[in-house]
């Protein structure tokens, strides 16, 4: 994709801008130094309103001249992970067991680099140009407590932009999907009680883990036995803890759980058949069994015309189109409320091809430009 040279003039402050933050990560609406370091970068600009929002988050307002009645908002993540970094760089996490291993001080970076952007040509603005820097999308979906403290609001948000980086994707270029772009997930815990005996007594007590075992069984047929396999859905226990000694018939399971989908429907038939079987085994074990919706993400659904805009405005040039992806986005809520489209930002590259939320992830800063420049095509600004 070609850079506008005011884009192009961006990278040593935006490459700045990353750095700085990769430094400071910090947990969902723990973001205390990274909300303070955006309203430093963003004083030096002068918006016309700047707002903490949804405690840790930040909220800038660029109104047009003449006062425009159209607004877009673009909007980026700021939270980091409980991972420790393995990066041998200059510019690694100082905080102990966390990391920016998913790329959100990149879109904070690129975000800080557009709105020096939009204050260089604040006169030139035909709407009102609303900045989101949004805490907590790792953790409990901030995007809800964002729209809930008035984010779309005053002045009322027409259309919505956001990205995030993606080593699947080659630098210098942007992946798109039109509709259906990222799954729904729901993220669940079970807790399975039991009854605690001595090993050499099972018939006093009631086994939570071959119960939990027999439950893990279970729940995988869902996919293989239920589900239409025309459809695209997967579910996983990724964590199980339970048990105190070797030779102590376990009391109590806990079992933590993921399930991606792309329609409501085939979510609807996961969240049914879960208490099903967990109803079942009740029956014909005897343990009781707790479950606890964590968090549910709807699916990131990319509008028609806001694709064709993308399209349009790139005339396709270094335009990738995406299959569907089973990451889940908790941009998908802002969705609900206005018109909003999610792209990828290419960083794929023979350096740097570590995964999303490995602790050896990385990426060269001059791809951040491009998201810039997609930006900049949107608001039409020289």
């Amino acid at each position: 994709m070609k850079l506008n040279d005011s884009v192009v003039a961006l990278e040593p402050i935006v490459r700045k801008f990353r750095r700085d933050l990769h430094k400071i990560p910090e947990l969902g609406y723990q973001e205390v130094k990274t909300q303070q370091y955006i309203l430093d970068q963003l004083a030096k600009l002068q918006p016309d309103h700047v707002e903490k929002i949804a405690q840790t988050g930040v909220k800038a307002v660029f109104y047009a001249p003449g006062g425009a009645g159209v607004t877009t908002a673009f909007r980026a993540d700021i939270d980091a992970l409980s991972i420790e970094e393995k990066n041998d760089v200059e510019f690694k996490s100082t905080h102990p067991g966390r990391m920016h291993a998913c790329g959100h001080d990149g879109h904070t970076a690129a975000l800080l680099g557009f709105a020096n952007l939009v204050a260089q040509h604040r006169n030139e603005l035909k709407e009102n140009v609303v900045l989101l820097f949004q805490p907590s999308e790792e953790q409990i979906g901030g995007a809800v407590r964002m729209v809930e403290c008035g984010a779309l609001e005053n002045p009322k948000v027409d259309r919505l932009f956001g990205t995030h980086v993606w080593p699947d994707v080659p630098e210098g270029m942007i992946g798109l999907r039109q509709g259906p772009m990222m799954a729904q997930t729901l993220e669940f815990d079970i807790t399975v009680h039991g009854k605690s005996a001595h090993g050499a007594s099972p018939h006093k007590g009631i086994d939570a883990i071959v119960a939990s075992a027999e439950i893990i069984t279970a729940l995988q047929t869902i996919v293989t036995r239920n589900v239409n396999p025309y459809e695209k859905a997967l579910l996983t226990i990724g964590k199980v803890e339970g048990g105190s000694a070797r030779n102590i018939i376990a009391d109590t399971v806990k079992m933590y759980g993921t399930v991606r989908t792309f329609k409501d429907s085939v979510h609807e038939q996961f969240n049914e058949r879960i208490h099903e079987i967990l109803k079942g085994m009740e029956l014909v074990s005897g343990v009781w069994c707790e479950f606890r919706e964590v968090m549910h993400y709807p699916v990131l659904n990319n509008p028609r015309e806001l694709c064709e805009l993308i399209l349009t405005l790139t005339e396709y040039d270094g335009i990738m189109v995406m299959d569907e992806i089973m990451a889940a986005e908790d941009f998908a809520f802002y969705q609900k409320y206005v018109p909003g489209l999610f792209f990828l930002t290419g960083v794929g590259s023979p350096r740097y091809h570590e995964p999303l939320h490995s602790d050896c992830f990385n990426f060269d800063e001059k791809n951040l430009l491009n998201a810039v420049e997609v930006y900049r095509r949107i608001l039409g600004i020289a």
